[in-house]
């Protein structure tokens, strides 16, 4: 009896001996084999790593008006582990935030092993707190700041866009990208089993702010610029329209502005046509502004003067493989009458007299055929024949604006050639970043190309285009304005010739304002009730640039060397 009881008493110890053997072992195995691994998984649950996004810098005009900035936001995520029942989760959210419950359920549903997804970006304070009270297990909030422009659309096509994560995608917002982007950081926050932040921890990697731009760009003048070229696209039911105002000493664009333009507040609903910038990707054949060529080329050269007269045949002129036409029949006109009046004929007599090769070098001398360098994003390089292509016909072509490609800034570049004394500029838009450890004020290139006496000449037969010629329209009392006017027909590839009905007006010109000459330069796409550039575009250079002059005598815009941050809306008077 003894014995057996003995035996049971070994077994109970043996029995306890081996399970706090088999216990040790299983705390060695998890203390010690699997720490690593339990304590990653307890971090998961209870700690989550947010990114704390660095703050955009702003874009001012050259006044200190706020033209872009940032403001609070809220982004909604889910953790798929936690949410208990994702079908009634996703319908509660879709009721909410306006999205389709499936497109929810199939986050919830398929991200079950991450602790992660985005719900929806960019939310108000409003959407956050509404959903909040719901109380909705492993949904959370982090606050995001979201790109706002509170001038709404004026100069959207040179600000540009951002996407939902406040990357640049087209205008100025990509071009300066690296400079405006901030660096993000990293918090690591503690959480209760309802994704409830409760403890911030003191492990945090400082996001870094980007930096500010101030653009040359006026918004005052941009303001009025496109709200006039919206009148006129209208007025003559034309279905595009750009216009580019520039200090042609510096190079400085002071408006740049397309029609129709898109809301940068609302891109959804923006069509993908209206974001392109056509002052710099259209390009197009200019038609009779592309006459200052010739006019340049034949004074640079000595080859004609004032004293020169030229036949202009009535009106037709046969030429190798076409026939040039004017669009009224003159007889002889002198070297000024045949710019005054745009004559074809006349002109592509002046052209070949210089001959084909000055042409094409003075072509080139104004850079036409490359890109002017502008800081914009998509500019298009132009069109321009090499010499050794050219055809018979060539040579009376591209003198009056056909059989090559230019965009409107390329003309505005080449009218500023006369309007600042012989100076090639490079346009551009920024005037300075600043920073945490970044300030920089941009500078102006330009590069001599003409004499003086040259561009004093073309200067004076373009006044008196203004004065009494074919851009008499954009004559303003008082002021010296010259310029070119140019009716182009647009090539229609489907009939494989010019369109009978298909036009592009156009207009470059100079404001011989004494202390900031200013060169334009206007185009208006396919006019309906009038096709030519001295009534569309030429009319629009005059109300612009009775307004430019008027508030180019306060100065103070232009006199300010501290920007500061203002928030105030442009005027309309």
């Amino acid at each position: 009896m003894e014995n057996k009881d003995n035996l049971r008493i070994n077994l109970v110890y043996s029995f306890f001996a081996l399970l706090f053997v088999v216990i040790g072992i299983r705390i060695f195995y998890l203390q010690i084999l699997q720490n690593p691994f339990l304590k990653n998984l307890a971090s998961r649950q209870y700690y989550r790593l947010v990114p704390l996004e660095g703050r955009r810098g702003d874009i001012f005009d050259r006044t200190g008006k706020v033209l872009a900035t940032g403001m609070n936001s809220y982004s909604v995520f889910a953790d798929p582990v936690m949410v208990k029942d994702a079908g009634k989760t996703a319908g509660i959210l879709a009721a909410n935030l306006s999205l389709p419950a499936g497109e929810i359920y199939r986050k919830l549903a398929k991200n079950k092993k991450g602790r992660f997804v985005w719900i929806k970006r960019k939310v108000s304070w409003f959407d956050k707190e509404r959903i909040k009270k719901i109380n909705l297990k492993g949904i959370g909030f982090i606050r995001e700041e979201k790109r706002f422009y509170p001038q709404e659309m004026l100069a959207s096509s040179v600000l540009g866009i951002v996407d939902v994560d406040n990357k640049g995608l087209e205008g100025m917002e990509v071009f300066y990208d690296n400079y405006l982007r901030g660096k993000n950081g990293i918090v690591r926050v503690l959480q209760d089993s309802h994704c409830r932040e409760i403890i911030v921890s003191p492990q945090v990697i400082t996001p870094q702010e980007g930096s500010d731009i101030v653009l040359t760009i006026d918004a005052q003048l941009q303001y009025w610029v496109e709200n006039y070229l919206a009148e006129t696209v209208r007025k003559f039911a034309a279905s595009a329209g750009s216009v580019v105002v520039m200090d042609a000493t510096t190079g400085e664009i002071l408006s740049l502005a397309n029609y129709p333009a898109f809301d940068p507040n609302s891109i959804d609903a923006a069509s993908a046509k209206y974001l392109k910038n056509r002052a710099v990707c259209d390009m197009f054949e200019p038609g009779s502004v592309f006459k200052i060529v010739t006019l340049i080329a034949a004074l640079d050269t000595k080859r004609y003067g004032e004293t020169d007269t030229f036949f202009c045949e009535n009106g037709l002129f046969k030429i190798p493989g076409a026939t040039l036409h004017d669009w009224k029949p003159y007889g002889t006109l002198s070297f000024r009458e045949v710019f005054k009046k745009s004559s074809n004929i006349g002109v592509g007599k002046i052209a070949n007299g210089v001959g084909k090769e000055f042409i094409y070098s003075y072509i080139k001398k104004l850079r036409f055929g490359e890109k002017t360098g502008i800081d914009l994003p998509g500019e298009e390089d132009g069109s321009v024949k090499p010499l050794e292509r050219w055809s018979k016909t060539t040579p009376y072509m591209v003198p009056i604006g056909q059989e090559v490609g230019v965009n409107i800034l390329q003309l505005v570049r080449a009218i500023a050639v006369v309007a600042n004394g012989g100076y090639l500029v490079k346009p551009h838009l920024l005037k300075s970043i600043s920073g945490q450890n970044i300030y920089k004020d941009s500078e102006s290139v330009k590069e001599y190309v003409l004499p003086p006496s040259t561009v004093e000449k073309a200067k004076d037969i373009l006044i008196s285009v203004v004065a009494d010629g074919t851009g008499k329209l954009a004559a303003v009392d008082g002021i010296r304005i010259g310029g070119k006017t140019g009716t182009a027909q647009k090539f229609d590839f489907q009939l494989g010739r010019y369109s009978p009905s298909r036009y592009r007006a156009n207009f470059v010109g100079f404001i011989d304002y004494s202390t900031v000459p200013l060169a334009m330069g206007i185009t208006i796409d396919e006019p309906q009730k009038s096709h030519f550039g001295g009534v569309v575009a030429a009319s629009l250079f005059k109300q612009i640039a009775q307004k430019c002059v008027k508030y180019l005598d306060g100065r103070s815009a232009f006199a300010k060397n501290e920007v500061k941050k203002d928030f105030s809306v442009v005027v309309a008077e």
